[in-house]
């Protein structure tokens, strides 16, 4: 009797500690609660910044971006994207970031970057465009992150690409560009 109710014992224990620990990423986190994930999708490739569109001159393509979150909220978090070329592509040169519409956007004077919305913090998918205008062949890359900043995959911190009174969004170390090739 004195074996059953020791075993009892621990198997109680043992599934307290299951049941009453609550996972750092869970949605239970008050830390987590107001921090959110802007990327883009990389179904295919997991590893990382493998994808790779490609788009001929004079059309238009659309490279989707993701916003992870797991609540609704009051406030709508903005994020940016960018460009970036080491064919040295010009922009409004040889392609342009455009609205769903076709129409030329103009970066924010103080990032360089793209404004982009998420009402109420609700997760989902937003397109960037690039047109590739009639200029030069090359290559460029859609980033959510800021191509001027340096990521250390070792510090979440160096991974925050917004952070204000209210939330915080933050990039993966992977997954956060991929390639259009302007051909």
């Amino acid at each position: 009797m004195k074996k059953n109710i020791l075993i009892l014992f621990v198997m109680t224990c043992v599934s307290c500690l299951f049941t009453s620990c609550d996972d750092e990423w869970s949605n239970n986190n008050p830390a987590m609660e107001h921090i959110y994930y802007y990327g883009l999708g990389n179904v295919k490739f997991p590893g990382g910044n493998e994808l790779v569109y490609n788009v001929n001159q004079g059309e238009t393509i659309a490279v989707p971006t993701y916003f992870w979150s797991a609540f609704h909220r009051p406030y709508s978090p903005e994020v940016a994207y960018y460009t970036s070329s080491a064919d040295n592509l010009v922009i409004n040169e040889d392609y342009q970031v455009v609205d769903a519409q076709g129409n030329a956007l103009t970066p924010d004077t103080d990032t360089g970057g793209y404004s982009m919305i998420w009402p109420n913090a609700l997760q989902g998918s937003q397109n960037v465009y690039i047109k590739a205008l009639s200029g030069k062949k090359g290559k460029i890359r859609v980033l959510t992150f800021d191509p001027n900043k340096e990521m250390d995959v070792t510090n979440v911190e160096s991974t925050v690409i917004v952070r204000t009174d209210r939330y915080e969004v933050r990039a993966f170390s992977e997954n956060y560009y991929v390639t259009v090739n302007i051909k």
